[in-house]
């Protein structure tokens, strides 16, 4: 459920009181402009675990910041200040979080033109690390591979991770400035380009959101189709990743075959639905691509097999001494840390906190289903693999259950595009929960705002490596898979 309150000056004073406290997490902190101008921020917090709330208020100068009441507002309000030149009064980080050096200081992308932005010479400053034997050890931002740029400064005294910065947005899109008077069947393509490996979770985000706000009944045959594609799209990504695990601690046999696995899922994908990403599919209405009742046990059973083959080597993984060895006790994230900046998914669930959006905010097929949710409490990179391998096995039960039971009738209805609304949805993609709110106006997206699980998490990571060698940093980092591209929407 969600609760849009009303605006005012006294929206954002109730947000603060609420994240203060118990049983409220925040989701996200966003802005907006309205038809004349103003500027409001926007305070979308989870009260208790199953209801969304939002709290709107106009913005004239400086507010109070949320991050000494709740850490996890912290980038979320370094973006309000690069994008909307929102200051946020006792920040305790006040640098710029997306834009880089040559970037002017007094031009803010989503109220200002940006078609000619002079360059700029600034400087940013790292914090730096004083002490007998310290010394930086600078990573990135570009890497060995395809992966895409991100900056991490080690300080260390010989191999051990005293402190760890990270600086991202090499490769920041403006994607939310890219959705401004795109037509509403249009905005799927730009959703679908923000991270590439969880294109369909946000196809599906997007068009849930347009769907909510035009209050469009999607055919239940097409919320069973996007079930299956969003378990699909999490049994390949979490497969890929204990197999990455496994080829970051050089054992080789296990990555390679999980690969295999992966491509197995992706050539069914392409044989039944026509795509191996599900590019194409979701559209606001419901899906493009039907699946003939008579292929539903066969796309069943491949996916079934698949699945058992995963299962076999994870055992072999989870019991082979090297592995355990460097697994564990590797890399840990407190449940304290998890829940101070609001960590979600797999990383989320592995440090002990029970939280996942297809349970507490169903949409879709997942209110007519139950979904069990494996939590260990270590945090630690074993507990992240563990998560992975175990949501496999549900992903599969729920695949196979709901081809069982595959609701007939169409995939499609008609969108109607009049109207001034708004709207807002959920799911959980493979890294957790991922979020979109749009407002449109006359067929247009005037505002989309994207909650991205990488932006949300990737403030974690360098809290559980201080401890830990330097060279187990890129299989710590493995362990919680965070997008670049997702992060730098």
């Amino acid at each position: 459920m969600t609760v849009t309150l009303p605006n005012s000056e006294a929206g954002r004073a109730q947000a603060l009181d609420l994240l203060g406290a118990a049983n409220t997490r925040l989701v996200s902190i966003f802005g907006s402009t309205d038809d004349n101008h103003v500027r409001y921020v926007h305070y979308l917090i989870d009260v208790n675990g199953r209801e969304y709330r939002m709290f709107s208020s106009p913005v004239t100068g400086p507010i109070p910041s949320a991050t000494p009441i709740v850490p996890a507002a912290a980038w979320y309000e370094r973006e309000l200040q690069d994008q909307y030149g929102i200051e946020c009064e006792g920040h305790p980080d006040p640098r710029s979080l997306l834009f880089h050096e040559n970037w002017p200081e007094d031009i803010h992308p989503m109220i200002d033109d940006v078609s000619q932005v002079p360059w700029a010479k600034g400087q940013y400053h790292f914090l730096r690390v004083h002490g007998d034997g310290v010394c930086e050890v600078p990573v990135g931002p570009i890497h060995a591979g395809i992966i895409e740029p991100g900056h991490f400064r080690f300080s260390v005294v010989g191999d051990t991770v005293l402190h760890l910065e990270l600086r991202h947005f090499y490769t920041h899109k403006g994607t939310e400035k890219l959705f401004e008077n795109t037509a509403v069947m249009d905005g799927v393509m730009i959703a679908e380009s923000v991270s590439g490996d969880n294109c369909f979770s946000h196809a599906v985000a997007y068009c849930q959101a347009i769907e909510n706000a035009l209050a469009i009944p999607v055919p239940p045959r097409a919320q069973a189709i996007r079930l299956i594609g969003l378990e699909l799209e999490r049994m390949m990504a979490h497969i890929a990743d204990v197999g990455a695990l496994c080829g970051d601690v050089g054992f080789t046999v296990p990555a390679a075959y999980t690969a295999r696995i992966k491509e197995t899922l992706l050539q069914t994908s392409s044989r039944f639905f026509g795509t191996r990403y599900w590019r194409g599919i979701a559209v606001p209405g419901g899906v493009t691509r039907d699946l003939p009742s008579a292929e539903t046990a066969e796309l069943g059973r491949m996916v079934a097999a698949a699945v058992r083959d995963f299962a076999q080597m994870a055992r072999l993984i989870l019991h082979t001494s090297s592995v355990q060895s460097r697994f564990e006790s590797t890399g840990i994230l407190t449940a304290e840390i998890a829940r101070q900046l609001a960590v979600v998914g797999p990383a989320a669930r592995a440090s002990g906190i029970s939280l996942d959006v297809r349970r507490d905010h169903p949409t879709g097929r997942y209110r007519d289903i139950n979904v069990d949710v494996p939590q260990y409490t270590h945090g630690d990179v074993l507990a992240r693999a563990r998560i992975r391998i175990d949501e496999t096995a549900i992903s599969t039960h729920l695949v196979n259950e709901t081809l069982k039971e595959l609701p007939a009738g169409s995939v499609l209805v008609p969108v109607p595009l009049s109207g001034n609304v708004e709207g807002l949805s959920a799911v959980e993609s493979p890294r957790g929960e991922l979020l979109y709110w749009v407002r449109i106006r006359d067929g247009k997206i005037t505002r989309c705002h994207i909650k991205s699980p990488s932006f949300q998490n990737w403030p974690a990571l360098p809290l559980a490596i201080p401890g830990n060698i330097i060279a187990d940093f890129p299989l710590i980092n493995k362990s919680f898979n965070l997008s670049y591209s997702g992060c730098d929407r």
